[in-house]
């Protein structure tokens, strides 16, 4: 996967919340973090179509 920001190579990451654990996009060169939740939130602030 690229990363929108800078188009650098993005790698799966786990993350822990004090509840739930969550699987993420990270960017290793500019540090860019996605996961379904701010992909969602980022889509429906810019009206954009995600499927």
């Amino acid at each position: 996967m690229k990363c929108p920001k800078c188009k650098g190579r993005m790698y799966s990451e786990k993350y822990f919340d004090f509840v739930r654990s969550f699987q993420a996009w990270k960017c290793s060169c500019c540090g860019e973090l996605l996961d379904s939740t701010i992909v969602a939130n980022r889509a429906r602030n810019n009206n954009h179509y995600l499927g």
